[in-house]
């Protein structure tokens, strides 16, 4: 799944991404696949990316590769990108995955989920317009229509980088769900951004994971028109990104990012959620770009023969 931070103050922008790539294999059992996989990449001088989620899928060409390979495909394919905005870039990276990944995998899923439906003896299988990464359905299944659906694995990643205005800029993607404002951050106004396994991180800094809501006593709660976000906001952890420097914003990232390795590595899941696959871990690589500086790299991964 990964986890990957990118944070913002004035004095510049902070990308970090851990390197573990995991998988389902034949049996369902998740697997680690590689500890050093690219999930930051520079696009030009002054914007680059980190992403996670679904960690590799098939070419054209049934060949699979990891998503960081398809993301630096489509920098290599980028004309103009040096003086592309941000956000344009974010749209033009999310409109590219949707194409290589989203629309193949649609086609895929909606074969296979026709066939074990057939196969449980429910049939008439017809599917709806997808919406964003959930394919609805109906069938015919003991005498009557039924619907159902079932929600794609994606990927999400942030770019983020300088604009022609000197203002940094982060958007946050969702693929196919195009970037959009809400979810966005600036160098003027200072924050962070955070993508895949990030409940640790949520826990440490809002004081609660989005676990919190299958929680009965929440459930409860909610029908008494309690606003339970809204409370449990109350407990956010106040930071000061406008007086923050950029070696402020690159130890926030590596000790956001080493307690979430560690967490992962010693943890089985949660007493709600119990189990789980350490999805988070291997290499940590961090870069920074600023207004004065171009993309430059504080911590990377390097080719090297392992000690015996």
């Amino acid at each position: 799944m990964s986890f990957s931070i990118v944070a913002l103050t004035p004095s510049g922008i902070v990308f970090a991404a851990d390197s573990r790539q995991t998988y389902r294999n034949s049996a369902g059992a998740a697997r680690t696949g590689s500890d050093n996989a690219a999930k930051l990449l520079k696009f030009t001088d002054k914007c680059a990316v980190v992403i996670a989620g679904r960690g590799s899928f098939s070419d054209a060409k049934g060949i699979v590769k990891n998503t960081g390979w398809f993301v630096d495909e489509f920098r290599k394919s980028l004309k103009n990108k040096s003086s592309m905005p941000v956000k344009a870039l974010a749209q033009q990276l999310n409109d590219y995955l949707s194409r290589v990944y989203i629309e193949p995998e649609e086609f895929r899923l909606k074969a296979q989920l026709e066939e074990e439906l057939n196969a449980s003896g429910r049939v008439k299988v017809a599917f709806q317009r997808r919406q964003g990464t959930v394919i609805p359905y109906t069938y015919e299944g003991e005498g009557k229509e039924q619907e159902g659906h079932y929600v794609m694995e994606t990927i999400e990643f942030i770019v983020a980088g300088y604009d022609a205005d000197g203002v940094g800029r982060a958007y946050f993607v969702r693929v196919p769900e195009d970037p959009a404002d809400v979810l966005s951050r600036t160098t003027e106004v200072g924050g962070h951004l955070s993508i895949g396994q990030n409940d640790v991180m949520l826990r440490i800094i809002k004081g609660w994971s989005q676990e919190m809501f299958n929680l009965p006593s929440i459930a409860e709660a909610k029908t008494r028109d309690v606003d339970v976000l809204a409370e449990a906001n109350k407990m956010e952890f106040i930071f000061n990104w406008g007086v923050m420097s950029l070696q402020d914003a690159i130890d926030f990232c590596a000790a956001m990012m080493r307690v979430t390795v560690a967490v992962y590595q010693y943890s089985d899941g949660t007493y709600l959620r119990p189990g789980g696959a350490s999805s988070v871990g291997g290499a940590v690589d961090i870069a920074t770009i600023s207004a004065e500086e171009s993309f430059q790299w504080v911590e990377r991964k390097e080719s090297k023969v392992p000690e015996a």
